[in-house]
């Protein structure tokens, strides 16, 4: 019998030790765990992605604790919202302006206003990074690539017929009559790609609306959309573009034709993004100079905004992330002096101001359109639920081709847009 009680104080006296050393264990595996942050930005794992691969790595030097996880061309808008609004298993997802609105009016990003106070990023960053990720007087995210709707155009050409930069249509128009003499092409613009169109057409609607009244329509009915203050002015002055400025037979070019047209001197101007910077510097012969307007070409005689620009991907935190510290931690040292020098070293415009600057002429003002644009400078494009700026996109193809008036435009684009 004490041989018995023996062996069972033994079997006891083990399961004891076996306990402790595996509950030693699991402690101590859990102390080694590290905190795991996922982003999932747009990108693909080269150009900008290999900068968020890098800026990762830096964090983690400085936080040994954390892994980030970088998950590229989350592009899918099925699986975005899938991700914000059930799983939350992302805490940092980059996604498009259009869906700021409609995903934050409906409680599923996290608002971040404070954190963006507390850091003092309203003073460091670009307005219209932070433009970008705002709704409804609240930051829901940042933008991460600042970019400006430029008027690119060849110097040596206006040099040689003596021409100014225009300050606004009138002059714009006068001047393109003179390069239309000289068998010039004045404006190119790819007509064929419809978003660039409506680059050109937010331009002049930055300057005749703004945006604010697109934002704070955003969802509504078609009444509530035809009422939006001075919208056919924008489309009135873009009429007098492709009447003036702009050939009919730009329908049938593309983008990437548009810029080998300016490039090879067929066309005087370019409107066009910022990025366009990157290929007309690939494309163009030896001895081409050109330049951007210094100022901007006021479309109307008073502006509710000099600028168009974008922000690129906005980097937002799901409500239903689990790792909400960890992801505001690492959003600190993304627009950081040092990972944004990061994207600076790529050839990229930083979000951080402080980080930018250039030699050159031509970047030097893009940096200052940048500086000067503000909440009223958004993307049209962006900020417009995708039906509508598919409506849109198809009439400005169709004022090209003389199909719709100006002044039925807008009118003919909700009808399309609302159509049961």
């Amino acid at each position: 019998m004490k041989k018995f009680i023996s062996i069972i104080l033994i079997a006891i006296l083990f399961s004891c030790f076996a306990f402790s050393g595996c509950s030693r264990s699991s402690k101590d595996k859990k102390q080694g765990e590290k905190k795991i942050v996922k982003v999932a930005i747009m990108y693909d794992e080269k150009n900008q992605g290999a900068a968020y691969k890098e800026i990762a790595k830096e964090f983690e030097k400085n936080n040994q604790d954390t892994k980030v996880e970088i998950m590229y061309e989350f592009n899918d808008e099925n699986k975005i919202r899938e991700t914000i609004f059930e799983k939350g298993d992302v805490d940092i997802v980059g996604i498009k302006r259009n869906e700021v609105i409609e995903f934050s009016k409906s409680g599923q990003l996290l608002d971040i206003t404070d954190f963006i106070d507390e850091k003092e990023l309203g003073k460091k960053l670009y307005t219209i990074c932070l433009s970008y990720g705002k709704y409804n007087g609240k930051n829901y995210g940042i933008g991460d690539m600042p970019m400006t709707i430029e008027w690119f155009y060849n110097s040596n050409m206006f040099n040689k017929y003596g021409l100014k930069e225009p300050e606004d249509i009138k002059q714009l128009i006068d001047l393109s009559n003179k390069l239309k003499s000289k068998k010039v092409t004045p404006i190119s613009i790819g007509a064929m790609d419809g978003w660039t169109l409506s680059l050109l057409f937010g331009y002049i609607s930055a300057q005749t609306t703004g945006i604010e009244e697109f934002t704070s329509n955003y969802g509504s009915d078609e009444k509530s959309y035809e009422k939006i203050p001075n919208i056919n002015d924008a489309f009135s002055a873009f009429g007098k573009l492709t009447h003036y400025c702009i050939p009919k037979s730009s329908i049938d070019i593309n983008y990437k034709k548009s810029i080998e047209e300016f490039v090879t001197g067929k066309s005087a101007m370019l409107p066009a993004g910022s990025w366009a910077l990157e290929a007309v510097e690939q494309l163009k012969p030896a001895g081409f100079n050109y330049q951007v307007f210094e100022k901007p070409v006021n479309m109307a005689q008073q502006t509710v905004s000099k600028y168009s620009a974008s922000a690129g991907q906005v980097l937002v935190i799901p409500s239903k992330s689990k790792n909400t510290e960890t992801a505001k931690k690492f959003m600190e040292f993304l627009f950081s002096e040092d990972a944004q020098k990061i994207f600076a070293s790529k050839g990229y415009i930083s979000s951080l101001k402080s980080v930018n600057s250039s030699e050159d002429e031509v970047k030097r003002r893009i940096l200052m359109h940048l500086d000067e644009a503000e909440d009223n400078s958004i993307l049209l494009l962006d900020n417009m639920e995708p039906n509508i700026s598919e409506a849109v996109t198809n009439v400005l193809q169709d004022i090209i081709e003389g199909r719709v008036k100006p002044q039925e435009a807008w009118d003919r684009a909700l009808k399309t847009a609302f159509k049961k």
